[in-house]
């Protein structure tokens, strides 16, 4: 009887990932955001005009991907983005601009350091 139990508790303790295989909407041409943060990202597909402004309100992206009526779970509107790569790194740069600078002037820095050796 105990291994029956022990059975069932290591039967049903396997972890997985829910949507493992579902295109992110991070690489859909439709993903617009500025930050890392999802729930401040937009869905081009989704939205609304305003007839008088001409301005129009795009949807959340995670309320579009929550509504099957809209893109859904399975992201029936996924188009992808083959410069999704690079909007990624540059979306990563961008918010550490700091971080770059100073990395660029201690590679200019060590270049330079490196050409005053030589010269010598």
């Amino acid at each position: 009887m105990r291994f029956l139990y022990l059975f069932f508790i290591f039967a049903n303790s396997e972890k997985f990932i829910k949507n493992i295989n579902v295109n992110p909407c991070r690489k859909c041409i439709h993903y617009n955001s500025r930050y890392d943060d999802s729930s401040l990202s937009n869905c081009k597909k989704f939205g609304e005009k305003n007839i008088i402004s001409n301005e129009i309100k795009y949807d959340n992206a995670e309320r579009c991907r929550n509504d099957e009526l809209k893109c859904g779970t399975e992201g029936k509107y996924f188009e992808e983005d083959k410069y999704a790569r690079i909007k990624i790194f540059t979306d990563k740069v961008g918010n550490n601009i700091p971080i770059t600078i100073s990395l660029i002037i201690v590679v200019y820095s060590f270049i330079a350091l490196i050409d005053l050796l030589i010269k010598k």
